[in-house]
């Protein structure tokens, strides 16, 4: 009777054994995950942002072709900041640059979808931050959040001698914007330009907001000359596919973000951490994607980056549902351009680029 007890209790042990191991491996996982990829994109829910969830897509066939639809004015020239067809008087804007946030908090972001070129990179501890470039005569009722300044948005904005808007900025930034072809705008001493939410919908740092009524008014009252920078080149829209793979773009954990081909208005609507990209305006779409390969250093015990956009290096260029390898050259004095490998200048889609630079530690996939 002691044997079949003792044979009894072995068996009851090992099954209390594995289950407690189950339980703990899972606990492991799970307190693993929440340490260290944490997803707080939950914290959407009271957002009246609805969104859908993202599926890969990875097949390339058939080309469609449609009627170049810029192509409706006689009279029109092609705006310089991103090519769509204007008349000549509405041709010659003044680009305004806005510095937008996309901390968890700040999303949706307000306005984002209404630039005609963005810049997204990387900033400390593995998050992103955009640059809006806005034509003047733009009519955006608000734009935001406004964040601070980073030394490479500088020199973006710097590439265009554009209107640069932030709300304070890294020292190194702020010493940039002095000597830099650009005129600065930040918050701090021109808050009249700019207003905060305190309705309870954003919370501080990420309730900044401003409005091209704003940057309206205060070029009014300043006298800036307008040189317009080197236009890129544009093209007609033609022949595109009918379906692409998705281009991804992981940052880090908690800034991942996708561009999926839609065929019928030959664009790309962004994903962001696996959910449909949105502002309070719309979905975030573009007719052209370029990634910019570049590299980035550490700078301080904040984690505040280096990035240099200066020489030359490899580029990924997609529009009409073709990814191609490209490069990108910036001289001295000179705008950002962007070559095919046999040379040959690309050209646009007339519309809204994006430009996501890439640095080391980022993974891109398509």
């Amino acid at each position: 009777m002691g044997g079949r007890s003792k044979n009894y209790f072995t068996k009851k042990g090992k099954a209390i054994l594995i289950a407690s191991f189950f339980v703990l491996s899972i606990s492991i996982l799970g307190l693993y995950y929440f340490v260290y990829v944490p997803d707080w994109s939950w914290l959407r829910i009271f957002s009246h942002i609805q969104e859908s969830e993202v599926n890969s897509v990875t097949s390339t066939e058939e080309i469609i072709s449609d009627l170049p639809a810029d192509d409706i004015c006689d009279s029109c020239v092609r705006r310089w900041l991103d090519g769509i067809p204007v008349p000549a008087a509405e041709a010659n804007v003044f680009p305004v640059a806005v510095m937008i946030d996309n901390d968890v908090l700040a999303r949706p972001q307000t306005g984002l979808s209404k630039a005609s070129l963005v810049y997204e990179a990387p900033v400390e501890g593995g998050m992103t931050r955009y640059l809006a470039i806005f034509s003047d005569k733009s009519e955006v009722a608000a734009i935001g959040p406004v964040r601070s300044a980073r030394p490479y948005f500088v020199a973006l904005a710097a590439d265009l001698e554009a209107l640069y808007l932030h709300c304070g900025g890294s020292p190194e930034a702020l010493d940039d914007i002095k000597k830099a072809s650009v005129y600065g705008l930040n918050e701090f001493y021109n808050s009249s330009y700019f207003w905060r939410v305190t309705n309870g919908t954003r919370e501080a740092p990420h309730n900044i907001l401003t409005s091209s009524e704003s940057w309206q008014t205060y070029l009014a009252t300043h006298d800036f000359d307008i040189n317009e920078p080197e236009a890129w080149q544009f093209k007609s829209e033609g022949e595109h596919l009918s379906t692409a793979a998705d281009l991804s773009i992981y940052f880090s954990s908690n800034f991942r973000a996708l561009w999926r081909y839609d065929a019928e208005p030959n664009e790309y609507l962004r994903y962001f951490n696996g959910l449909v990209g949105r502002d309070d305006d719309g979905e975030i779409r573009a007719k052209n994607i370029i990634v910019q390969y570049v590299e980035s250093e550490v700078l301080d015990q904040a984690g505040r980056l280096r990035i240099s956009l200066t020489g030359s290096g490899e580029a990924l260029f997609c529009a009409d549902g073709e990814c191609q390898s490209t490069t990108w050259i910036k001289k001295l004095g000179a705008r950002t351009k962007y070559y095919f490998i046999n040379g040959e200048e690309i050209k646009l889609n007339p519309g809204v680029t994006w430009i996501e630079l890439a640095d080391q530690n980022t993974k891109v996939s398509y």
